[in-house]
């Protein structure tokens, strides 16, 4: 692989997650070695945290999901628990971001897309041969800064002041409509 210039996010920085009730603020996952995200490890070697640097990113990436759906329930509104990280050192990010996609043989129909099988790939390429602590991607949803980081670099966050927070049905609205969609009843 070419050497690549690594993204910088600077230490005090927030990010954001949308998590699962069942899972911590910080979770690498998956939690077995069976991929699940778009940036996992193919073969379960290493775990993966992922967030966003909005909270309506964050909200896209994983409540939206499917975009041919105009709604989006509130069960699965309910399931989730919204956090900010905080970064406590610079983050040096691995970006697959513009035309640099197509140096790795993949288009933005491969990095935007539901099957992960060539991201999963470049993933390992990229934890194997660089000192990056993880990957800067952009979103499927609102083309916004998303970042997929790496267990190594599992001192590099923190919680924020603010984590473990219910998404309230006003600002599941507020968070969807931001993507065009309604929250309903199941």
């Amino acid at each position: 692989m070419a050497a690549t210039l690594l993204r910088r996010i600077n230490a005090g920085a927030r990010l954001h997650r949308i998590h699962r009730k069942g899972h911590d603020a910080i979770f690498f996952g998956p939690l077995d070695e069976i991929p699940v995200g778009r940036f996992d490890a193919p073969d379960g070697s290493y775990k993966v945290l992922y967030a966003a640097r909005s909270l309506e990113t964050a909200f896209g990436e994983t409540i939206v999901r499917l975009p041919t759906i105009p709604h989006i329930t509130s069960s699965a509104v309910q399931s989730r628990l919204r956090s900010e990280l905080v970064t406590t050192r610079a983050l040096r990010l691995y970006p697959l971001l513009d035309a640099g996609v197509s140096a790795h043989g993949l288009s933005f129909t491969d990095l935007h897309g539901d099957v992960y099988a060539k991201t999963r790939a470049i993933s390992r390429v990229i934890h194997e041969t660089t000192s990056a602590d993880g990957i800067l991607y952009t979103s499927r949803f609102d083309n916004q800064r998303c970042v997929a980081i790496f267990d190594h670099a599992a001192d590099a966050i923190s919680l924020g002041a603010r984590h473990d927070l219910i998404i309230g049905t006003g600002e599941a609205a507020l968070l969807a409509s931001h993507f065009g969609k309604t929250i309903v009843e199941p």
